[in-house]
This record gives structure tokens, C-alpha cells and sequence, in this order.
């Protein structure tokens, strides 16, 4: 099943007042959709009576059955967001192949664990953590890179991952999705993450010089104990990729 998507594709929280939230709405669907691209500056305090300003680059385009050309499109983005002074740059959800149950098993790869050893090695079997990984050294960035499905080949388990690169092309923290979207609404949708994909269990935050970040994805925004852990854990900005369908997205959003 394909469904027509939109797609907020970051929504930063915080903890504290001095971080503003930003949830851009635009319609979009695989066969072609609305494009857009935004960078902030979101100020934070250390609690030192100090602040450090982070400026976030938020990625959307239009996401095809070609993997090659999402990854040349991906690209394109990230190098336009480093141009124009991004820190950190967060991608959509399932930014490399179609938002479709049937299509995450054919599109997944085998992703690294944060902390592999040789890490170039592991990457090998995945053209999409290589491109995050290269990008981020090349532009000298952070990256919350959206989605990727992956195949975990011990399980043959199919996950809703997010991959976060430093600006040394290290792995620092990797998500799985937590909560699956299933929903049936009469009239309108029917979608089951579930039929496919096999839920994460890990809370998910990372370091970074300017404060410590938390990690969902998606549907993981609607339990608020989830981010009331990463608040607890000291995170000062929530990130959460997204893909919102055209039934319930509007009522997020709009």
C-alpha cells in the first residue's frame, strides 16, 4: 500500500523557553509533491549563564522508487544546507525509498551499530549510511538522518532507523523507531507499520558541543513519556523526523 504523505520533517522541542518550535506543513506524495528547505537559529542556554546559537538546516523533497536519485537528491540538500551555515541538518523520514509497507523490505539495508570498530567495513552494505557518513565530513556537519529502513540479518527484522553522524563521520547514536503507526480510519486510511516493520526499544540521545539532543521518530511525538525521559536526560533539544499521512497530518499540523 502507498499513501500520499506530508511531511513535517523536523519538529524541535525543548526543554527550555529559548528554544522556538518549527513544524513546516507542505503537502506531498511519491508521484510528486511540494519541496522545502528551511535553516533557524535556535539559541540554547548552558546553564552557565552562557548561550551557544545552533543553526539547523530542516530538509524536504520528493522521495521516488529510485534509490540513486534520492540519494543525489539527498545530497544536493545537505550541500545546500552546509552552504548556507547549517550546523546540524535533519532529513525526512524514509528519505531513501518509498513511505509503503511492501516497499520496506525491498529497500532496506543493514546499518551499522554505534561503536563498530571498522566502521568503513560495515558500511559497505549500506549506500545510505555511506552517503550521511561522507557528507558529514565533507561539510563538516552534524546529521540527523531522517529514516532509513533496515534489515537487521541476525532477526531478519525490518526497522524505521535513524542514523546521527558527527562532523568526524562517527556514528554517535542510532534510533529505532519505538512506536509503529498501525490505524484504520473508516473512510479515510488504513496503514500498518506493523505488517512489515518490527518496533525499536531504546530511548535515544546524543552529545554535541551545544547541548545534548534527543532523538524519535514520527509517531513517537505522541507519547509524552518518551520525550519526558529525554527531558529528564538532559536534552535540550527534541528532534523527531516525520512523515504525516494526508488523513491525520492536518490535524497535527494545521
Amino acid at each position: 500500500m502507498r499513501l500520499a504523505y506530508s511531511r513535517p520533517l523536523a519538529l524541535l522541542l525543548s526543554s527550555t523557553s529559548a528554544t522556538r518550535a518549527f513544524a513546516p506543513y507542505r503537502q506531498a506524495s511519491l508521484s510528486g509533491g511540494a519541496q522545502h528547505f528551511m535553516t533557524t537559529t535556535t539559541t540554547m542556554s548552558r546553564g552557565d549563564n552562557t548561550q551557544d546559537n545552533l543553526r539547523v538546516g530542516l530538509c524536504q523533497f520528493h522521495v521516488t522508487e529510485d534509490k540513486e536519485t534520492n540519494h543525489e537528491t539527498c545530497s544536493s540538500y545537505i550541500e545546500r544546507a552546509a552552504g548556507l551555515g547549517a550546523q546540524l541538518i535533519v532529513l525526512p523520514e524514509i528519505w531513501a525509498s518509498p513511505y509503503a509497507t511492501a516497499a520496506f523490505p525491498e529497500y532496506a539495508e543493514e546499518l551499522p551499530r554505534v561503536g563498530d570498530k571498522d566502521l568503513a567495513t560495515k558500511l559497505a552494505s549500506s549506500p545510505s549510511a555511506t552517503l550521511l557518513r561522507e557528507a558529514s565530513i565533507q561539510h563538516n556537519v552534524w546529521i540527523v538522518g531522517g529514516s532509513i529502513a533496515e534489515k537487521e540479518v541476525e532477526t531478519n527484522n525490518i526497522y524505521n532507523t535513524c542514523l546521527i553522524f558527527n562532523p568526524q563521520g562517527e556514528l554517535v547514536a542510532k534510533h529505532r523507531k519505538a512506536h509503529l503507526f498501525d490505524i484504520d480510519v473508516p473512510g479515510g486510511i488504513t496503514f500498518f507499520e506493523s505488517d512489515t516493520l518490527t518496533a525499536g526499544n531504546s530511548v535515544t540521545d546524543f552529545d554535541t558541543p551545544f547541548c545534548k539532543i534527543g532523538v524519535g521518530i514520527c509517531y513517537d511525538i505522541r507519547f509524552a513519556a518518551y520525550a519526558m525521559i529525554l527531558q529528564q536526560k538532559g536534552c535540550k533539544v527534541l528532534i523527531y523526523p516525520g512523515a504525516f499521512n494526508m488523513t491525520t497530518g492536518p490535524a497535527h499540523w494545521e
